[in-house]
């Protein structure tokens, strides 16, 4: 077909210089020299217009125009790939780069059970400070405290992390002895410092949820709760300092438990139980056996945003009864459970703020819990 377009050319070329030559001969003299001219111009752009066409067509000698195949929409068709110096000769490419699995972060709904949970790869670290504020009132005393948790954690190992936490408090007891005399009495100082080790057990599978084991040691740094009268200790009197508001065990404690969570996108359930054994402790001759302890928790968080997310938490625990040589005191079983509504927001690439609300189910926990966390990672 080429080779027809080309002779065509040419012979088009051919009759158009003949009719040219007629009409300089005389032959049309209805034809002006001017127009002669412009014929002449016209016929010399078409020659040009045909041999620019031949060349397109036919690159070069043994190559095919690319035929289409029946059927066959023109967008299928291969286009020519200008020859440019870019194109001559691409640059290079350069590979994607493996994603490494440590990079990924953990998901930010995991942070409503933080000390439950896993959330530090190996290698990066966290401080986060825990401000806190409750309110509580019974039938002869009312109670104020506020406290600060710094707590530092660090990614150990794949699936394993290790944390400190040290509380500082600052509390006020205060009694109604009548409608006109109230007595105060104000405690301050350090807490129970702990350490705790987390540990993934397994992930998470289509039918089954993730679980992480922890383990952790509990110090007798806080001030003391017992009492030691001089006559001894007696089954009718308590030997507990009852106005004294303290967060503290006065006991080496080791705990141990159990966290399990499932994702169901967009939200993740959670919930865990955990087991905290006191030693004895003796003071003054007297051997003081704190009870055993359970703790447990469950609940929801719910992403509202990549940055933001809400949690709803049920935590509460079981004391079991203060022995003392060999009498039990009964009375100081006690049971707490709370209600805990917390947010966690993103508001650097590297740190958080966690607002929360805590409100009392029991006659034996705080009427309410104001929080507020800041938490830090490098």
């Amino acid at each position: 077909m080429i080779k027809r377009m080309g002779s065509g050319s040419r012979l088009i070329s051919h009759a158009g210089r003949m009719l040219v030559l007629w009409m300089s001969l005389g032959a049309g003299p209805a034809f002006a020299q001017p127009e002669r001219a412009a014929l002449l111009d016209r016929i010399q752009t078409l020659e040009r217009r045909l041999e620019q066409l031949e060349r397109g067509q036919n690159p070069g000698r043994g190559s095919r125009a690319p035929t289409r195949p029946a059927g066959t929409p023109h967008a299928a068709l291969p286009r020519p790939v200008p020859s440019t110096p870019q194109a001559q000769n691409p640059e290079p490419v350069p590979a994607a780069r493996a994603r490494d699995p440590q990079d990924e972060e953990i998901p930010q709904e995991a942070f409503i059970f933080r000390d439950q949970a896993v959330t530090l790869r190996p290698g990066r670290a966290e401080v986060s400070l825990d401000l806190g504020y409750l309110r509580d009132r019974r039938t002869v005393s009312h109670d104020r405290s506020a406290s600060s948790v710094l707590t530092g954690r660090v990614g150990i190992a794949d699936g394993i992390e290790a944390s400190v936490t040290v509380p500082f408090f600052n509390s006020t007891r205060s009694f109604d002895h009548s409608p006109t005399f109230t007595t105060d009495r104000e405690t301050r100082g350090i807490g129970d410092v702990a350490v705790q080790v987390n540990m993934r057990a397994w992930g998470e599978r289509p039918s089954w949820p993730g679980a992480v084991v922890t383990a952790g040691l509990v110090t007798p740094t806080g001030a003391s709760p017992f009492l030691v009268s001089p006559m001894g200790v007696s089954a009718q009197q308590v030997p507990v300092d009852i106005t004294q508001l303290v967060s503290a065990r006065g006991a080496w404690a080791l705990r141990g438990g159990m966290q399990f969570f499932k994702t169901l996108d967009p939200i993740v359930l959670f919930g865990g139980v955990s087991y905290e054994y006191a030693f004895p402790v003796e003071q003054s001759g007297i051997t003081f056996r704190p009870g055993w302890r359970i703790n447990y928790n469950a609940g929801v968080s719910f992403a509202l945003s990549e940055r933001s997310t809400l949690g709803f938490t049920f935590i509460g625990n079981y004391t079991a009864a203060l022995r003392a040589n060999r009498i039990d005191y009964r009375t100081t079983s006690s049971e707490a459970a709370i209600l805990r509504l917390s947010l966690v927001q993103r508001v650097l690439p590297s740190m958080w703020v966690e607002p929360s609300l805590g409100m009392g189910l029991v006659s034996e926990s705080p009427n309410f819990q104001l929080g507020l966390g800041l938490r830090y990672r490098f």
